[in-house]
């Protein structure tokens, strides 16, 4: 499997947030502006979650969605307070390749099996927000509330409801660039065949390289791409002459 590179974009409802930890947001841009400068920088695909749907008690916007699908020619996902089958229909219906779980798989994991059985495996990825262990309770509600399942549980419940991919987030490392969790992402690579989407924590070519040479399918990053001038091309050129197959987009 070839490697993506995969960009992953905050968004407030219509606005580009960027914090450290899932806090502290603080606005970056226009979500459409920041979507029209990444069609232009030859991504593989493209993550827009909704950092504050829940707490606004609503999902993400289907309007924004669909200006993102005019805007976009490569794949998308979107997620944020996604509750169900109807919300999670408007979403592919506007223009996603795929859809983001978070929250919902932990309180209704039958929307993962809904989903999967009317639009696919591949559509629905569930999110895991990670702690430092396997079997470290994960976080959901955007990080602010602790479930009773661990890493290990949780992914066994996303593999067996039918889920096509898993987006492995590290509340603790995000938005801070110290580096990605590679011992927790080279246990959760043995313990499922699913695709894996690592995210939380890249700060250097180093990281992206080092989760490919995880079998780790997707590397998904926000603030390197915002805040340094390390591109996706360039991480994909370095990945290439390091032996790493990449897409050809």
């Amino acid at each position: 499997m070839k490697t993506r590179v995969i960009p992953v974009i905050l968004t407030d409802g219509q606005t580009v947030v960027k914090g450290e930890k899932f806090n502290n947001w603080r606005t970056v841009g226009s979500a459409k502006a920041v979507a029209r400068l990444f069609s232009h920088r030859d991504v593989d695909e493209i993550v827009f979650l909704d950092v504050t749907a829940r707490s606004r008690n609503t999902c993400i916007d289907f309007d924004l969605i669909s200006e993102f699908s005019e805007i976009l020619e490569v794949p998308f996902s979107v997620g944020g307070g996604i509750n169900t089958i109807q919300e999670f229909r408007k979403c592919i219906r506007a223009g996603a390749e795929k859809v983001v779980l978070g929250t919902s798989a932990i309180e209704s994991p039958e929307l993962i099996s809904i989903a999967a059985n009317e639009f696919g495996s591949q559509a629905v990825v569930v999110s895991v927000e990670a702690g430092s262990s396997l079997n470290e309770k994960v976080s959901f509600y955007s990080g602010t509330r602790s479930s009773d399942f661990s890493t290990v549980e949780i992914i066994e419940l996303a593999e067996s409801r039918g889920a096509g991919e898993l987006l492995i987030q590290s509340p603790l490392r995000d938005g801070t660039m110290s580096g990605l969790n590679l011992e927790l992402l080279a246990q959760i690579r043995q313990l499922t065949h699913l695709p894996l989407i690592a995210s939380g924590g890249i700060g250097s070519l180093e990281d992206f390289l080092a989760a490919a040479r995880l079998e780790i399918s997707g590397i998904a990053a926000g603030a390197i791409f915002q805040f340094t001038e390390i591109t996706p091309t360039g991480v994909r050129n370095y990945l290439r002459n390091s032996g790493i197959a990449v897409r050809n987009t």
